[in-house]
Parts: C-alpha cells; structure tokens; sequence
C-alpha cells in the first residue's frame, strides 16, 4: 500500500495545484471522491487491467459528464499512464494536502459508546490546540473498543481505548 501511496502523491499533488489555481478544489475532491469509489468496484479493477480495455469508456465513465475539461484531462492522463487504480490513493493524498493548505484537519473519533456534544467540542478544542488547525471530528461507534476512545487525525493517532491498553498488558506479560 505505502508503494501506491508513492506513486499517487506527485498526480494528488498536481491535481491540487491545477485545481486550486481554477478555484475548483472542492468540487475536485467531491469528483474524486466519486471516482474513486467507482474505481474501487472490482470490476472496474478487472477492467484496468484487461488487455481489451476501452479507455475512452472508462475515462467517460470516471469523469461523469458534469466533469470540467482540467478533470477529464487528469482522469484521461492516469488512464493514459495506466495509473486508473490509483484513484483512491491520490483522493486520499488530495485530501490531505487540501486540508494542509487551508489549515484544516479531518479527524475520526472511535468510541465504544455515543459520546457527548461537550466531550466531541473538548476533543476538537484539544486537537486544535496541539495542532494548531481548525479540526472537524467525525464520530464512530466501535464496541470492539470497550471503552475509551481512539482518534485518528491525519498520522495522528491516539489510542486511549481499553482494547489497546489490555493489548499492551498481555505483550508485557507475554514478553
């Protein structure tokens, strides 16, 4: 994974710059985001690498048709370079650097439980505080956790959950 992660940066990143020079990058993300998922199907996967493969079509069919020509232009480059499977790597690096350049940060909070409105604010006050950008906490349930919570922002993460401290019981234990 961390190989396609390579590759996908330089496209995520002219991508980025190409959009935000336009004033387009919101409606990039959310046609990358879109694209992605399509190229996430397994048999648009099939399809990528079939020897018959009609690139036209699947360029046609990643784009949409409200597509602009600068997007249809980057879909039909990753086609041409067949690196169609990178989609979901470059929304993800896409992403990140969008959310870099506007001092922002997405962050998923993992939780055994529903927490409060007070303690998502207190998790979002403090992961602004310590990364100095503007955080938008999304919430999960997870009872595999038992209790506690885990917060994934970006390379952050923090893993305060009992599961985790139980798995670091057992390998000192074991160890």
């Amino acid at each position: 994974m961390a190989e396609l992660i390579t590759l996908a940066r330089p496209y995520a990143k002219a991508a980025f710059d190409y959009a935000k020079g336009e004033g387009l990058v919101e409606s990039w993300l959310k046609q990358l985001s879109v694209s992605a998922g399509l190229a996430s199907v397994d048999e648009v996967v099939d399809a990528f690498s079939s020897p018959n493969k009609d690139l036209a079509g699947l360029v046609d069919m990643l784009s949409g048709s409200g597509a602009d020509e600068g997007y249809k232009n980057f879909i039909q480059l990753l086609a041409d370079n067949n690196r169609l499977v990178l989609l979901p790597d470059v929304v993800s690096v896409f992403k990140t650097i969008s959310e870099n350049d506007a001092k922002t940060l997405s962050a998923d909070v993992y939780t055994a439980e529903e927490i409060s409105k007070e303690q998502v604010e207190a998790i979002t006050a403090s992961l602004s505080k310590r990364t100095g950008k503007t955080v938008k906490v999304t919430q999960h349930i997870d009872a595999s956790l038992l209790s506690g919570a885990r917060v994934v922002a970006g390379d952050l993460v923090i893993d305060g959950s009992l599961k985790a401290k139980l798995e670091k019981l057992k390998t000192e234990l074991l160890n």
